[in-house]
């Protein structure tokens, strides 16, 4: 077999008697509107010692929680789909966008699910089969898609691809939580409402600058021009994820403790300095970029409530001189830079929104984004047969990209970066080494 193979593609229907008839549209804010041209996220839950045996009751529970939380999660089992008259896109939640239900597949693979579970995973191509692989020619497209494979070997991974304008990793992974609460135990969390209105969203002018994100982000609808990488380009990349423990993390912040650095802000740092380093920017003195998210819902006035699944985070941008940051007191500069780019966003977190579509970063050895929070609790993710051993974000698999999400253990974080297969090496040698002021 040599990899995936597909044994059944199903739909789970979405019942939605006896819930309230949801809205037929959602029309995204200009928060879900810079993210239309994106290809689909791709999540994957590894289960390294779920047995086979095991396999149909796993299906059997995964699509009935799937039919029951749905219709609390109505966007996404939606389609995002382009209307002209409007010149934007929506969520379509109608009866007939709905009644089609969500693409199930099931697969089985010859694949060592350990080795894929590694904290560096060599054959992304072999990765990415993992998640249903959802391309976009052109709208309509589907929100949600869900794949389960079954390692012959042992062992079970879950894939779960999500368009990014139904939410952000907030938001996801409130319906991630949700659906696992319902296999394992047939009710969702007490006191849980998920919060999908986009009125809440509230800014001057926000139609218009949702509608001017489009023209610009993607200017094509309802054609797409997806932001993957091409196999070509991407077999010049790797990703490799690092562990890191609270020892680490407190030993990096203290090294800026006259900053007073987050623990995400001391960690990023630290990624900064380590790849302008390794791509010998020593003597550049160009701009060097880096882009991070800002959940916006506690900055809000009103505050957004915290249930709130769409898109709610600002891009925030911190720059510095490429020489600068790769120089003897890199880290140093990176947190200040970063820190007092989250103190301007946190005090003005959609200042200058209307011109974020001119400051979207091309990605040069000049640029590093992180895309996460190390508050994401993926591994809490319990869908009845246990926590996940691994959580991994199969899509961003570009040069610079960083994805951080809190680690199994309490205080740990872990860190996936991906760069250019002649860099990784260098870096994850730097990166682990004892601190120095790189």
């Amino acid at each position: 077999m040599l990899g995936v193979r597909v044994l059944e593609v199903s739909r789970v229907v979405v019942q939605l008697s006896p819930y309230p008839v949801p809205d037929k549209a959602i029309e995204l804010s200009f928060l879900d509107s810079m993210f239309v041209d994106f290809p689909h996220l791709q999540f994957i839950y590894l289960f390294t010692n779920t047995a086979n045996a095991n396999f149909p009751e796993i299906i059997g529970s995964l699509k009935s929680s799937l039919t029951r939380i749905l219709p609390f999660f109505h966007p996404f089992a939606g389609k995002l789909t382009y209307i002209p008259s409007a010149t934007r896109a929506v969520i379509d939640c109608s009866a007939s966008a709905i009644s089609e239900g969500i693409t199930f597949i099931e697969a089985e693979s010859d694949l060592d699910i350990h080795s894929i579970a590694k904290d560096e995973v060599p054959e992304l191509e072999s990765f990415v089969q993992l998640v249903p692989n959802v391309t976009i020619p052109e709208l309509p497209t589907v929100v949600l898609a869900v794949q389960v494979t079954r390692f012959l070997k042992g062992g079970v991974a879950l894939g779960i691809a999500v368009h990014h304008t139904v939410g952000d990793g907030k938001g996801i992974l409130h319906f991630f939580e949700a659906w696992a609460s319902i296999c394992r135990t047939g009710s969702v969390p007490p006191g849980f409402v998920p919060v999908h209105n986009r009125a809440v969203i509230k800014y001057p002018g926000d139609d218009e600058i949702a509608k001017e994100f489009s023209r610009k982000l993607a200017p094509t609808l309802p054609r797409i021009t997806e932001l993957n990488h091409s196999l070509q380009e991407r077999a010049h990349l790797t990703r490799r994820t690092f562990l890191l423990d609270r020892a680490t993390i407190k030993s990096w912040k203290k090294q800026g403790i006259h900053l007073s650095p987050s623990t995400f802000i001391s960690i990023s740092a630290r990624v900064v300095a380590t790849v302008a380093s390794v791509r010998g920017l020593a003597n550049d003195d160009g701009p060097f970029l880096v882009g991070f998210p800002v959940d916006c819902r506690s900055l809000w006035n009103p505050p957004i409530d915290d249930n709130y699944t769409g898109n709610c985070s600002s891009p925030c941008f911190a720059r510095l001189t490429a020489s600068k940051v790769a120089g003897p007191d890199g880290f140093i500069r990176a947190c200040a830079a970063m820190k007092e780019a989250v103190i301007k966003s946190t005090k003005e977190p959609l200042v200058g929104c209307k011109g974020w579509p001119n400051r979207s970063l091309k990605f040069t050895e000049r640029v590093v984004m992180f895309s996460g929070s190390v508050g994401h609790k993926f591994y809490e993710t319990d869908f009845g047969w246990g926590k996940p051993d691994r959580f991994k974000l199969a899509t961003l698999i570009r040069d610079g990209v960083v994805v951080m999400v809190k680690g199994k253990e309490e205080g740990t974080v872990e860190v996936a970066v991906t760069l250019y297969a002649q860099h990784m090496d260098a870096f994850a040698k730097m990166f682990l080494s004892p601190f120095s002021r790189i």
